[in-house]
């Protein structure tokens, strides 16, 4: 054998016994892989597998369909007097005395203000003068008259002179008239020099004090009548329709419950909010000081087919429409789904609502921000 083959047989000797080593090697190491992935899965299975998860518990309420739903609306309105008025003088003058203030009740015929009446006292005396000068002159022409009269009988006196007696005599009568006629006047304008209370009530404004000259018509005092105070409140058009005179109404002011008489309907509807007056009757209730706010608590009934539920029940869905989550029976329990709802009435907490649920679904009424469509849920107990 040639030194040339001894070296190739040693390189292949050397090449296999590297092979063998490695391939031990891997043998070794895949060997300890597998006995970790057994040990992990020994231990995997020594452990309980994790259950689904448990239900969610929600409360529910049953949909009851109606036909129908009350609405229950309120109007405010203002208490106002029955009567209230601006005092004033028909003659202007010297205003002399203002015999009561703010806040005072005065009784009917209750003397308010009077004016400076020198002037016409003195006219008054003036006109009674030249009455007695005509009642004297009048008697002397009724003598005039009875003796022309007895003259031209019997022929000795001319019909011309017992005519101008006779016409002296009307003459003289009608002077007394007219000056009676301006006593009259006068008294009246004396009688306007004063202002008394037309009704009983409270002074709630005094205008004007002594010494000021004021003109016919400018208020003196303001007064309101305490006596049956009224409620002007602004109903809509079909509140209005459905309101009858006489009837009696709920009000309430102050938190205090009132029963209000409706005295009347104003026939027009007022522009700027598009109401009919309505005046109500409180007798002698007055529960706030004039021009306090009172309520009109009024309910109708709409023809709507719906249901009413909790507002928290109620879910935003996409391009503002609502919807709420129903519990339907599945395969392994009760679901949640979801139905789509069109909201027709709010009152407080609660809505009235139409949509895709039927008579007696289960709606979810709370805790429907914690589930998802095709969820298991527990239903609690409503009791």
């Amino acid at each position: 054998m040639s030194a040339k083959t001894t070296a190739y047989d040693s390189q292949a000797s050397s090449r296999l016994a590297r092979f063998a080593a490695t391939g031990l090697t891997a043998l070794a190491i895949l060997g300890a892989m597998g006995a970790g992935i057994a040990f992990l899965q020994h231990r995997a299975n020594a452990q309980p597998m994790p259950e689904r998860n448990p239900p969610v518990t929600v409360a529910t309420e049953p949909v009851s369909i109606v036909d129908a739903y009350e609405v229950e609306e309120r109007f405010t309105g203002r208490l106002e007097p029955a009567r209230r008025t601006r005092i004033a003088f028909e003659r202007s003058g010297l205003v002399t005395a203002v015999l009561h203030d703010e806040g005072e009740f005065v009784t009917t015929g209750t003397l308010l203000a009077r004016l400076d009446t020198a002037e016409l006292e003195t006219g008054r005396r003036l006109l009674q003068a030249q009455r007695r000068e005509l009642a004297a002159q009048l008697g002397l022409a009724e003598a005039e008259l009875v003796r022309n009269k007895a003259l031209e009988t019997k022929g000795w006196a001319s019909r011309q002179r017992y005519d101008e007696s006779r016409y002296r005599v009307a003459r003289l009568r009608a002077g007394i008239e007219r000056v009676n006629a301006q006593l009259e006047a006068n008294r009246i304008d004396l009688d306007k020099s004063v202002v008394r209370a037309p009704f009983s009530g409270t002074i709630t404004a005094r205008r004007v004090d002594e010494g000021a000259v004021t003109a016919a018509g400018a208020s003196i005092v303001e007064l309101f009548e305490d006596a049956s105070p009224r409620v002007r409140i602004g109903v809509s058009v079909e509140v209005a329709d459905a309101l009858e005179i006489g009837a009696h109404y709920p009000l309430r002011a102050n938190g205090t419950a009132l029963n209000g008489r409706l005295a009347a309907l104003r026939p027009d509807l007022q522009t700027g909010t598009q109401t009919v007056t309505a005046i109500f009757d409180l007798g002698d209730a007055q529960p706030v000081p004039f021009g306090g706010l009172v309520e009109l608590i009024s309910s109708r009934r709409v023809e709507a087919t719906g249901a009413w539920l909790p507002l928290a029940a109620l879910s935003e869905g996409r391009k503002g429409l609502w919807s709420v989550l129903t519990v339907v029976d599945g395969w392994d329990g009760p679901v949640v789904a979801r139905e789509a709802v069109e909201v027709i009435h709010v009152a407080g907490d609660a809505v009235f609502v139409r949509g895709t649920f039927k008579q007696e679904s289960i709606v979810v009424v709370s805790g429907s921000n914690r589930i998802v469509p095709g969820q298991r849920v527990f239903i609690a107990d409503r009791s």
